[in-house]
């Protein structure tokens, strides 16, 4: 590895697939962003991160927050997208090959719902989907996109910043894509209901108040889409874990990939952790069936780097890290590839998965 490359690395556990309806959505940091990995095929679990957004869809794309945008500033639907805004919006394409790519429609970002203290801005993708940005207290919070195959009858999203206590603000935005729905209510884990306003095209924002964070931290929120005769015709759910993450060490095998934020088709190195006990080996294989045994320290870390020659295999279909006891017995494994390639399955790209 170069070393003048070491600013430019990012290290990023492999993505879960996002094929269900409870997935989470990935928002920058600078240095280490961590997905969750389980030990047998992934499910969707909470991602954490220093400043995050839940959205309940696909969220694609690594970003950079460019800098803040004026808040107190009116807010009208329509008024187009800020620097900072535009930066994450096409930051959703960094490092990723022009067939993975969404191109959204930077120019024409714009805002479409607001809460005055919150806004939502939209940018359109060519197959009818979106990337959307909350922007709160002045900061974006960052984009997350969904392709038309992508979307839900109900799209969320939600950022939140470590630490999170009872009392810390929770704002969600997104767009209700279910046919008929006319009206659009959350409900708190109580029971009672608050409207929410639709803005342009199905889109919406709203703040919880005061009087009910502790409740939605605690337990989460449901968002009822009604039709014009007030049949529910769709529903959302936050989770009531939404603001935490799986820690590192919680995991039976966590992995975490390092590439350059350049070209994520790229994998320069693997390190993670087995966190089963009696755990004696580590294998590593690549896609071709090529096979290496995996030091593992004794706390059950491990790292090693990918040969230059070997950089791009984890692109078009994952290798695989499996733990065995002193028995030759699997306890705990895992894929791993290459952000570009969750990315591909992500978005269904053929070829992929």
């Amino acid at each position: 590895m170069n070393p003048t490359d070491v600013i430019d690395i990012l290290r990023d556990a492999d993505p879960v697939p996002h094929a269900v309806a409870s997935s989470w959505s990935r928002s920058p940091e600078a240095e280490r962003i961590l997905l969750a990995t389980l030990a047998s095929e992934p499910s969707p679990r909470p991602r954490r991160t220093a400043r995050r957004s839940v959205r309940i869809a696909l969220a694609a794309g690594l970003l950079v927050v460019g800098g803040g945008v004026a808040a107190g500033e009116a807010a009208v639907i329509g008024q187009p997208a800020p620097p900072p805004v535009r930066n994450d919006l096409r930051s959703v394409d960094a490092g990723l090959p022009d067939d993975l790519a969404l191109n959204p429609d930077v120019q024409e970002a714009h805002i479409v719902a607001s809460t005055g203290s919150s806004t939502l801005y939209a940018a359109t993708l060519k197959d009818g989907g979106y990337c959307q940005e909350l922007v709160t207290g002045g900061e974006p919070r960052g984009a997350v996109c969904a392709t038309a195959a992508q979307e839900l009858p109900i799209d969320l999203t939600v950022p939140s910043t470590d630490p999170v206590a009872d009392t810390s603000p929770v704002t969600v935005g997104g767009r209700v894509n279910a046919p008929g729905a006319a009206s659009l209510a959350i409900r708190f884990p109580d029971g009672a209901e608050a409207s929410i306003p639709l803005g342009e095209d199905g889109f919406f924002i709203y703040d919880v108040s005061p009087a009910e964070l502790p409740s939605v931290h605690g337990g989460g929120f449901l968002l009822v889409a009604r039709d014009a005769r007030g049949a529910e015709v769709a529903q959302g759910r936050l989770p009531a874990d939404f603001a935490e993450g799986p820690r590192d060490q919680d995991q039976p095998l966590f992995v975490s990939t390092i590439s350059t934020g350049g070209d994520f088709t790229r994998v320069l190195g693997v390190e993670g952790q087995v966190n089963v006990p009696g755990a004696a080996s580590l294998t590593f294989t690549y896609p071709d069936g090529t096979a290496m045994e995996v030091p593992l320290g004794p706390d059950g870390s491990f790292r090693f780097d990918i040969p230059p020659v070997r950089q791009g295999d984890l692109y078009r279909a994952p290798g695989r890290l499996v733990a065995r006891d002193v028995q030759e017995r699997v306890v705990a494994q895992a894929p791993v590839a290459a952000v570009a390639y969750w990315r591909a399955v992500e978005r269904g790209v053929p070829g992929f998965g």
